[in-house]
């Protein structure tokens, strides 16, 4: 006899999210059944993207360029799909091999996927949610809500009823307001912005800065939420535009390991970072105040007269003087070498071949002791790293396949 979860929330309890895609439906009801014995379904909703929305909205959901008519969209089709809410009262997490190399996941979604991907015939025919970062984005991109969200908005009404809901993904058709696409930002993907944002989020035009300058963990990734497409055709370019209210906006997506900053430092600035008043992420009082001072001293041939007075006042802030009276450049340039001295982080050359690189700035901190990076191209070991990871997913999926086909056999009754 089989059990349902209760619905009963607890204090470590968890949302998360299947997706039963098109070609996965024959199996639903199975499938559904096993659901519902090992979590408590929040809502289900039967879910249609427009037909030329659909590689979009599934590019954006996963985060790579999957163009129409793609193996994906093929293998798992293009018609209505069910998108199961549940919550998990009692999660475990354990580490289990993923197409992302080992990593620390919720072991009862993870077996509970494998486990409906070998009833639809392998293959990714049915999405789960591994953590409940990847839960918050997957659930935010649909229904532009966190799980916790969308716990409290159903409260006890939760039921396993299909309810119809023809929308495509958060910011398909251009961002309602830039509050609307930093709050979606902000469940989905680690980031910040790096300047210029006093008047953030109601006027997002500043005078001789006019783009948006973001800091995020993951470039592919952040550009397909943000919805962008390239304002240039080289591929070093990292300048894109989103419609913000019928407004084409400007951004500059900085990522980790870019070169625009020490890859170290960019990891620290996005680890320290604050959710400011108004709603976005920002650098930490002393990360922005030395972020910005080496974006003055080595992204520009000269510190620009409004960086230079906002400097001058923000760096008292932390208790840092860049001049008696005014902003001093000899005395910032020391201020900044020290700060890089005293992180061990070093001066790069930024990747995007259009920024600029004052060697008067970086031959100061070499002359102090400070390494200038020229590398521009991602180290040959990380390269390595990911297909070693590669190689042992697809090594335990052939182990399953084996043996599943190995208990199939056994099963049958030869003979008899």
């Amino acid at each position: 006899m089989s059990k349902k979860i209760a619905n009963r929330s607890t204090k470590n309890s968890e949302v998360h999210l299947f997706i039963l895609w098109e070609k996965a439906r024959t199996h639903e009801k199975e499938i559904l059944q096993d659901i519902k014995e090992k979590f408590s379904i929040v809502r289900i909703y039967e879910v249609t993207w427009s037909k030329e929305a659909f590689s979009n909205n599934l590019s954006r959901f996963y985060g790579a360029k999957l163009p129409p008519n793609s193996n994906k969209e093929q293998h798992c089709g293009t018609g209505p799909f069910l998108a199961v809410i549940v919550e998990d009262t009692d999660p475990v997490y354990e580490t289990h091999t993923t197409t992302k190399g080992d990593q620390h996941v919720n072991t009862k979604l993870f077996t509970s996927k494998a486990l409906h991907r070998e009833w639809t015939g392998g293959g990714h025919r049915v999405h789960g949610s591994n953590t409940v970062v990847e839960a918050d984005q997957n659930l935010t991109l649909l229904f532009g809500k966190t799980g916790n969200q969308l716990l409290r908005e159903v409260g006890s009404k939760r039921n396993d009823t299909y309810l119809p809901l023809a929308k495509n993904l958060e910011g398909y058709d251009g961002w309602q307001s830039l509050e609307h696409l930093l709050t979606v930002l902000n469940s989905t993907t680690p980031y910040v912005v790096l300047r210029n944002f006093d008047s953030f989020p109601h006027d997002y035009y500043a005078k001789d800065h006019g783009d948006i300058d973001l800091l995020v963990a993951d470039y592919a990734e952040a550009r397909y939420l943000l919805n962008a497409t390239p304002v240039f055709k080289a591929d070093h370019r990292v300048h894109f535009s989103a419609r913000i209210a019928n407004d084409e906006v400007r951004f500059d997506i900085r990522s980790v390991g870019d070169g625009y900053y020490d890859t170290a430092w960019q990891q620290e600035i996005l680890e320290s970072r604050v959710l400011n008043a108004k709603g976005f992420y920002t650098p930490s009082a002393d990360n922005y105040v030395y972020s910005l001072l080496y974006h003055a001293l080595v992204h520009k041939p000269a510190v620009a007269g409004d960086y230079a007075k906002k400097l001058f006042l923000t760096a008292k802030n932390i208790g840092l003087s860049l001049g008696s009276k005014e902003f001093d450049t000899s005395v910032a340039s020391k201020a900044l070498v020290n700060f890089l001295l005293d992180k061990g982080y070093i001066f790069t050359q930024p990747r995007d071949k259009s920024v600029y690189v004052n060697m008067e700035t970086v031959q100061l901190g070499k002359a102090a002791g400070i390494r200038f990076s020229k590398n521009r191209m991602t180290p040959l070991r990380n390269h390595l790293k990911k297909a070693k990871s590669r190689f042992k997913h697809y090594r335990v999926k052939a182990r399953r396949i084996i043996n599943r086909n190995i208990r199939k056999i056994l099963s049958k009754d030869y003979g008899k």
